[in-house]
């Protein structure tokens, strides 16, 4: 049996960008962080938490049915109105330099 002997190659092609020097670029993209951290903080402050004890029911292999009771989860209510959407925004936006004034 005859075997090849040239050895297969993957080639891949892999593009790059020259980064953008310029000071404007750097200014927004630090804004952007600083926002995006400021936003996480703002929705994690205003969820609410709340315990709920289910009740689960699990089916053996004989077909009984098990009820387990008192398990206790935390669960996380997210504000999700129209007003604190709105607030989040003017907030983020407050020192946007590139925001537009109205």
């Amino acid at each position: 049996m005859l075997r090849p002997k040239k050895v297969c190659q993957i080639l891949e092609l892999v593009r790059t960008y020259s980064p953008i020097r310029d000071d404007r670029v750097s200014k927004l993209i630090t804004w952007y962080v600083k926002a995006l951290q400021k936003a996480i903080d703002m929705i994690w402050d205003s969820i609410k938490w709340r315990y709920c004890f289910q009740e689960l029911v699990r089916k053996g292999k004989g077909k009984k049915l098990v009820v387990i009771r008192g398990l206790k989860m935390r669960i996380p209510i997210i504000t999700r109105g129209r007003a604190f959407k709105k607030r989040l925004r003017e907030e983020l936006m407050k020192d946007n330099p590139y925001a537009a004034i109205l």
